[in-house]
């Protein structure tokens, strides 16, 4: 009798773990699919994000010239971004860095993304001085959508991020969502 009890108790404690293990697999599982799903979409090349648009060749030739100049400041500018924020971390890695030249090195930092977001806006601005204003609404329909949450009321951070953890704009291999660049 007893040995029966001890086979039924040895049966219920690993259908147990089993379901335990399995259980935390599952929301493992859930936990990654979210922010799989948030990606923002890959950018597109310029070509096709001016496709919709029907420019005429006039059109595209204006816009095709401002390309290069904009990628050269962009990639400049991501340059300088990425010196700077090796430069904070290696101050932040010193045993005797200062509150102070943390945050100056911030401030410096801070100043170069406001430099690249201008660079975006003035990308914009540009652009919509060489389109029709039934074209220059639909880029700019295209862009906000390209983009997605970064122009959401609720602060630009995808769902399931907290503020300040989502790559932002500008930031990372590709520069901002809305911007794609040429292949």
């Amino acid at each position: 009798m007893k040995r029966n009890w001890l086979l039924y108790l040895v049966i219920f404690s690993l259908a147990l773990n089993l379901g335990t293990i399995g259980t935390l697999v599952y929301l493992r599982y859930q936990a990654q699919q979210p922010a799989a799903q948030q990606e923002p979409p890959p950018p597109l090349p310029f070509r096709e994000l001016w496709g919709p648009l029907n420019l005429d060749p006039a059109q595209s030739q204006a816009l095709r010239d401002l390309i290069p100049a904009h990628r050269r400041r962009v990639m400049e500018a991501r340059r300088e971004l990425a010196q700077k924020r090796q430069e904070l971390f290696d101050l932040v890695k010193r045993e005797a860095a200062s509150w102070s030249e943390v945050q100056a090195k911030v401030r410096e930092i801070s100043a170069l993304q406001g430099g690249l977001e201008e660079e975006i806006a003035r990308l914009l601005m540009e652009v919509k001085k060489n389109l029709k204003p039934e074209q220059h609404a639909a880029f700019v329909d295209l862009v906000q959508r390209r983009m997605g949450r970064a122009c959401s009321p609720m602060g630009g951070s995808p769902p399931g991020r907290g503020r300040g953890m989502g790559p932002g704009m500008g930031k990372g291999p590709m520069g901002p969502p809305g911007l794609p660049e040429e292949r």
